[in-house]
C-alpha cells in the first residue's frame, strides 16, 4: 500500500521514465534469460540432439523447472509494469479532468 501510494505522488515525467526503465529491463529478461532457458529445453527436446541422444530424464526436468522458474520472474516482471502503467493512466486522467 506504502509503495501505491508514494506511485501516485510522484510526477507524471518520473513514473514515465521508471516504466521506460522497467521496460527495458523486461526486453533484457527475455533477451538474456528466457530466451537460453528455452533453448535449453529445445535441445534436450529435439530429435536431434547436440549433446547426447538420449537425454536423461532428470536433465529435462531440470530444464523444465528452469524454464517454469524464468516465467514466473518474467510474469512478475509483467504484472509490476503494468500496475506501473495503469498508474500512468490514472494519473494522465487526473491531470486531464483538473486541466478542464
Amino acid at each position: 500500500m506504502a509503495l501505491e501510494r508514494s506511485m501516485r505522488r510522484l510526477p507524471l515525467r518520473d513514473l514515465l521514465t521508471d516504466a521506460e526503465k522497467r521496460g527495458r529491463d523486461l526486453v533484457e529478461h527475455f533477451n538474456d534469460t528466457w530466451l537460453a532457458r528455452v533453448a535449453d529445453l529445445r535441445d534436450l527436446s529435439r530429435p536431434v540432439r547436440k549433446r547426447s541422444h538420449y537425454p536423461t530424464l532428470l536433465a529435462l526436468q531440470n530444464a523444465l523447472q528452469k524454464t517454469v522458474q524464468t516465467n514466473d520472474e518474467t510474469r512478475q516482471l509483467i504484472d509490476h509494469l503494468t500496475e506501473e502503467l495503469n498508474q500512468i493512466l490514472e494519473h494522465a486522467r487526473r491531470e486531464q479532468l483538473a486541466r478542464r
